[in-house]
């Protein structure tokens, strides 16, 4: 079995890993497959390749080169982010960058409680959660970030870290807010749905989502 192609079908099926999970699944130590990610990003980095393999705090993932994403957006399926308001797309952003985060983090990183928020970002299926201990932990889903090209968007913007990406999706003109009148009916709808949702309040001490 070539090793090379199977750390790339790995990187490709699980829509981005990191090295445990690589090592974990094929034995290989963490130097052997540096070496290999190596390979493959020089590999990928040729002209005659229109995607690139990319490492956002630690973990692989291939992302549409940045030449080719307009063309490449008119026949992928793709979610606008001027969909989400702007406290919807922070989050989004935060989440795209740091990978995953508890409640309690978000509401750290915002300085207020995010927790309708989050709720609206679970209902549109932007955002997931897994339960890991007394608390939750919340991602983007990979349907979101298929179709709104968030992290190809974000390393166009100008690098990975949150407040880089917060700022510069904005100056780059990669995010067209809604209008004030669009938001609103957008709460409508969310807070409408929020009614069905059966979640926990927050009690202060453990995260409330």
């Amino acid at each position: 079995m070539n090793k090379t192609a199977l750390v790339e079908a790995i990187i490709f099926a699980s829509r981005g890993a990191d090295r445990e999970t690589i090592a974990k699944l094929t034995n290989f130590d963490q130097e052997e497959i540096a070496t290999i990610v190596e390979e493959l990003k020089n590999s990928y980095n040729r002209d005659n390749h229109g995607i690139e393999l990319k490492e956002i705090e630690g973990y692989y993932r291939f992302y549409t080169k940045p030449q080719y994403s307009d063309v490449v957006s008119k026949v992928a399926k793709r979610r606008n982010l001027g969909s989400l308001s702007p406290s919807q797309l922070e989050i989004a952003i935060f989440l795209a960058v740091r990978r995953q985060a508890t409640k309690l983090e978000i509401d750290s990183m915002r300085g207020k409680d995010s927790t309708n928020l989050i709720k609206q970002l679970l209902i549109s299926g932007v955002i997931k959660r897994r339960k890991s201990g007394r608390s939750f932990v919340y991602s983007l889903t990979d349907t979101f970030k298929d179709e709104s090209m968030i992290e190809e968007l974000i390393k166009q913007a100008g690098g990975v870290s949150f407040e880089s990406a917060w700022r510069d999706m904005f100056e780059t003109g990669k995010y067209s807010e809604v209008t004030e009148s669009e938001e609103e009916g957008l709460k409508v709808v969310q807070d409408e749905n929020l009614k069905n949702l059966d979640i926990l309040e927050d009690n202060g001490e453990d995260e409330p989502i």
